[in-house]
């Protein structure tokens, strides 16, 4: 059902007269100063379309020969395609392996690919042909659903922290999830340009990024070697704060106070007599303490809020 709504017609020069957009229809079509939009003359009305600037969000396909590439490279081109906003990406080959330098052996490209998808939110094998995939992204880049992504993020790495101490967690699948909605999150954030402070969030998400690795290895040393429960203690600790901190960003209070524990948990560390083995792991553990005063910082300069973000 159409809106109905009355606008005055202000002058503005000799002879031209402008007419203001309702900021909610701005807002829906993701408009900004400066934005095009299309006008077309029916009979005596005037269709305002902004229809045209949405879709220009999603790029074009792109083709991409992976025939000079191991499991390594072929993961971070298509990362970097699917996070600059391609709709459509074309996989041409002509071998029929792809070298896992991990393992050291070589899996079909067609099963590497298919697999590959699945770190990636809404990307599909559309066609799979001889020496040719069709990789599709069926996400809409919607800046409204910013927001529900950071949120998402931050609770798979508080859950990550909590089965921290529990053997049969699946590191490797909840390193994964994270990586899968912070590289969603980029593919928003870079077709949204009416974001504020977009450098600043991207490398914000880019350390969370690197979170996620460090909780795989802490999680792989702590069920592999023997640990104290004084270390133990002290990584919950850790993780609390951070919880602590997470929450600052959507209401900032009391962050003096997280500040402080931040502080008496480094002086803690510092007096810590611990194995060889335990110093390896704790080292990953004051990474956590590190991000935690960007955190902060970052909290601070965006007034303790994400919720400015667009």
């Amino acid at each position: 059902m159409g809106v109905y709504m009355r606008r005055k017609l202000v002058k503005q020069g000799p002879q031209s007269l402008v007419v203001s957009l309702p900021s909610d229809w701005l807002k829906k079509n993701h408009l900004i100063k400066g934005n095009e939009v299309e006008i077309v003359e029916i009979s005596n009305n005037l269709v305002v379309s902004g229809k045209e600037v949405v879709e220009k969000k999603i790029k074009e396909d792109f083709v991409l020969n992976i025939d000079e590439m191991d499991d390594y490279l072929i993961k971070r081109y298509l990362t970097m395609l699917y996070t600059q906003g391609y709709g459509e990406i074309v996989v041409t080959f002509s071998k029929k392996g792809i070298m896992l330098l991990r393992k050291g052996k070589k899996m079909g490209v067609e099963k590497f690919i298919s697999e590959l998808t699945h770190r990636f939110v809404g990307m599909e094998v559309l066609t799979s042909e001889k020496k040719r995939i069709v990789l599709k992204c069926f996400t809409a880049l919607d800046v409204e659903e910013l927001k529900n992504v950071q949120r998402r993020i931050f609770l798979l790495i508080l859950s990550f922290m909590e089965n921290m101490f529990d053997k049969n967690f699946n590191r490797n699948m909840a390193h994964d999830n994270i990586t899968k909605f912070i590289n969603y999150f980029f593919r928003i954030l870079n077709a949204s340009p009416e974001i504020k402070d977009k450098e600043m969030l991207y490398s914000f998400f880019a350390v969370q990024d690197k979170l996620a690795d460090y909780l795989r290895h802490i999680h792989y040393e702590l069920h592999r070697t023997r640990v104290s429960k004084r270390v133990k203690d002290f990584m919950k600790e850790v993780f609390e704060l951070y919880e602590e901190m997470y929450k600052l960003f959507y209401k900032f209070k009391g962050g003096k106070e997280i500040v402080n524990k931040r502080y008496d948990l480094v002086k803690k560390l510092s007096k810590m007599r611990m194995s060889n083995s335990e110093i390896k792991m704790v080292y990953e553990v004051k990474y956590i303490l590190e991000i935690i005063n960007s955190f902060y910082e970052m909290a601070i300069a965006r007034q303790g809020s994400f919720s400015d973000s667009h």
